[in-house]
């Protein structure tokens, strides 16, 4: 949504695309008091991303009014991508390629929602759930799915991503019986034991029931 404004005049360093390299914390384009958002900076076409960045940039660009030097960053929230295929599919927080750039120790657990006892009740046992913590921390780092309420697991996943829990504080939570996020219990166990982070990986009366 750029073409047309000829900001090759504008004095902005501008990617392959035309599109200004700018600060996805600030909004900023380079050091000019020209910020971009949504559409236009085309990242991440996302609603909820679109929002963000516009009120970083709206932020930003009305406090540089009053202060050309009070330029904040922001928060973002952990990337979160969904697609309503079928089974669905889903990427949390960050990717296997961008744990295996910037992470030097890592692990992957996983769960194949084939044999998961909801998934199966439901007929929709087609899935695989992959989750990537960090070797010394425990963190969550991220997860890649296809399968069964994809976008309702991705959610919670991201969630607890932000929080920064480690495999561990997410073990401890509740998971009732018997629901598809038992799969992604199971596929956190399996990261858990990975992770040589200890032999407690949560406490349930069902933790070798059926669905676990």
């Amino acid at each position: 949504n750029v073409d047309g404004l000829a900001l090759e005049n504008a004095g902005l360093e501008l990617d392959g695309n035309g599109i200004p390299l700018y600060n996805s914390y600030t909004g900023r384009c380079g050091n000019s008091s020209i910020y971009i958002a949504g559409d236009a900076s085309n990242d991440a076409p996302l609603l909820h991303e679109a929002v963000d960045e516009g009120r970083i940039a709206g932020t930003n660009a009305g406090r540089s009014l009053r202060n050309p030097r009070d330029i904040r960053a922001n928060t973002r929230r952990v990337p979160l991508s969904i697609a309503f295929t079928d089974p669905q599919i889903a990427s949390v927080g960050q990717s296997l390629d961008a744990v295996r750039k910037n992470c030097s120790n890592y692990a992957i657990g996983e769960v194949n929602f084939e044999d998961q006892g909801r998934a199966r009740v439901i007929n929709q046992n087609c899935g695989l759930l992959r989750v990537y913590g960090e070797q010394g921390s425990g963190l969550l780092l991220g997860a890649e799915m296809f399968g069964p309420a994809a976008e309702h697991l991705a959610h919670q996943l991201a969630w607890v991503i932000q929080l920064r829990l480690t495999v561990q504080e997410v073990l401890e939570l509740p998971f009732y019986h018997p629901v598809l996020e038992e799969g992604v219990r199971t596929a956190l166990r399996d990261l858990h034991q990975k992770l040589h982070m200890g032999s407690n990986a949560g406490n349930s009366c069902l933790s070798s029931g059926p669905g676990a």
